[in-house]
């Protein structure tokens, strides 16, 4: 499944969102292994676009802690809510469709986060 991720780099926006959101909802992204595929297609995605720019801390920051081989679910939590409120943010600034989405994943992200609080 990793590298499904992996072949959506360099995709469009809205692909890598839709991609996300499933993989969120299908409980796809619980491995550390898919968190980790799913983070670099974001880098790819976003590393030359400045508003999107800000997520890129948290996702660094997620990064590190799956590389841990044994991420605190305390920390895993806090990051997924950092980046759920910033996705909402960039939501603002979108124009189509791309807000929708943006709104939906951010969803997605808290949902996920919120997994984390019965383990903590």
């Amino acid at each position: 499944m990793a590298n499904q991720h992996s072949q959506t780099t360099g995709s469009s926006a809205t692909t890598l969102i839709d991609d996300t959101i499933r993989a969120f909802d299908q409980g796809q992204a619980a491995s550390p292994q898919e968190g980790m595929s799913l983070i670099t297609d974001w880098f790819s995605s976003i590393k030359n676009n400045h508003i999107a720019g800000d997520v890129m801390e948290p996702l660094s920051q997620l990064r590190e802690e799956l590389q841990t081989g044994a991420p605190n679910a305390q920390r895993l939590q806090q990051l997924f809510n950092q980046l759920a409120d910033q996705t909402e943010q960039l939501s603002a600034r979108g124009e189509g469709d791309l807000p929708s989405r943006l709104t939906t994943l951010s969803t997605a992200l808290r949902n996920f986060a919120g997994q984390f609080s019965t383990t903590v």
